[in-house]
Formats: structure tokens, C-alpha cells, sequence
């Protein structure tokens, strides 16, 4: 079942990182499409005049905070990930959980990317059938793998005061909030909200630890 998730939750960054690649058809009367597209041509831009960035985790932190971050929502993400644990958890739990959960999601996002492994993917969006009027909609789209089946992917997004932000991606009817609610809730009933949190952040801080020795090793090459 864990092997299960994990296989899960790299697919779903895969998409995620699709997403950010030049959309074969979009509507671009549909402002959420726009949000994606907007990202695209950015990444896309930088990804072109220096291919080399895919491989330089530092770099690509960079690009991730100043062009991804701000269209994620991480504290409804957290919300809907700890579901029951999120209303009864103190103001300061819900701060450091948010903190260490963005951490692991781009992480985890970072770690999957590589020069190899996304090239000549297309997404496809479908046009919007609804959600404008409430503030909320669901991006359907389909990635086209160049050596691989089609993969049907959903973005739900919802409008703040003034953009669209993503919290959550669905791939295959799979969505990345379900399985980390899954194993989440499975720990906490184990550990308390307080061990989970500390798990978060011992992961967090052994993966900058050894971010830091890679980068040590590469500069004494």
C-alpha cells in the first residue's frame, strides 16, 4: 500500500511539473488556465536558455518560490490534508505544520525533477464547464507523454481576492491531498498532531542536510 502511495504522489508531481510546460490548446479566455499557462511560458523560458537548470536543485528552488509557491495555497492544502486534526489543533501547530508540509511538498517536488525525465511533454486543457460564478473550478486537462500512455490529470483551484491558487492535483482519479490525508491521519492517531509534525521536520532537516553534503561534494570536484 505505501509503495502504492509513493508511486502515487510521484506521478502527481510529475503532472505538477507538466503543467508548467507550453500547453498544446488552452482557453484563454478561462483566467485558471491563464494561471497555468502563465507559469508555463516563465519556467519554459528559463528551462530553454539554460537546459542545465533541471539538474541544479539550488536553482531550481529559486524558480520554484518566485514562479510556483505563489499559486499554491499551502494552508488550505494543510486544512484539507489534516481535515478534523486541522480544527482542533493549536494556532501554533497549524503555523508549524503549514511551514514543514510546504517544505516536504516542495521537496518532494524538486526531488522528482529532472533533464531526463521531462522532455517533450505536452498537456492538454479542456475547456471550463463550470465553477466561475462560486469562485471555485477544476482544470481537467491530459499530459502526452512522448513514451508513455496518456495521463488524465485535474487541477482544483479556487480564487482568493485576486488570483487563482491550486490546492490540490488529482491524476487518475487519485488525489495528492487524499494520500497524504491517508498516511497522515495513520500517524497521528499513532503519534499525536505533535509527532507528526516533528516527523515532518526531521525529514525536512535530514534532506537539507543532505542537499548541503551534495552541494559540498560537487564544489570540490
Amino acid at each position: 500500500m505505501m509503495s502504492l502511495l509513493r508511486t502515487l504522489r510521484s506521478w502527481q508531481w510529475f503532472i505538477f511539473l507538466a503543467a508548467l510546460l507550453p500547453p498544446a490548446a488552452a482557453d484563454a479566455q478561462q483566467a485558471p488556465v491563464d494561471v497555468l499557462k502563465e507559469m508555463s511560458d516563465r519556467v519554459i523560458a528559463i528551462v530553454t536558455q539554460d537546459p542545465g537548470v533541471l539538474d541544479d536543485h539550488a536553482r531550481l528552488r529559486t524558480i520554484a518560490d518566485a514562479i510556483i509557491v505563489p499559486h499554491v495555497d499551502f494552508q488550505v492544502f494543510s486544512q484539507w490534508v489534516l481535515g478534523k486534526y486541522w480544527r482542533n489543533a493549536t494556532p501554533d501547530q497549524r503555523r508549524i505544520f503549514v511551514r514543514e508540509f510546504k517544505e516536504l511538498l516542495i521537496n518532494t517536488y524538486l526531488a522528482s525533477v529532472t533533464s531526463q525525465g521531462y522532455q517533450n511533454q505536452v498537456i492538454h486543457y479542456e475547456p471550463l464547464r463550470a465553477g466561475l460564478e462560486d469562485g471555485k473550478v477544476t482544470v481537467n486537462a491530459v499530459v502526452e507523454q512522448s513514451h508513455g500512455p496518456l495521463i488524465h490529470v485535474q487541477f482544483r483551484m479556487y480564487r482568493n481576492e485576486s488570483d487563482w491558487l491550486v490546492y490540490d492535483v488529482v491524476v487518475e482519479g487519485v488525489s495528492l491531498v487524499a494520500t497524504h490525508r491517508s498516511s497522515f491521519s495513520t500517524i497521528i492517531r499513532e503519534k499525536g498532531l505533535d509527532g507528526m509534525i516533528a516527523m515532518l521536520e526531521e525529514r525536512n532537516t535530514s534532506r537539507l542536510d543532505n542537499q548541503r553534503a551534495a552541494a559540498a561534494t560537487n564544489e570540490t570536484k
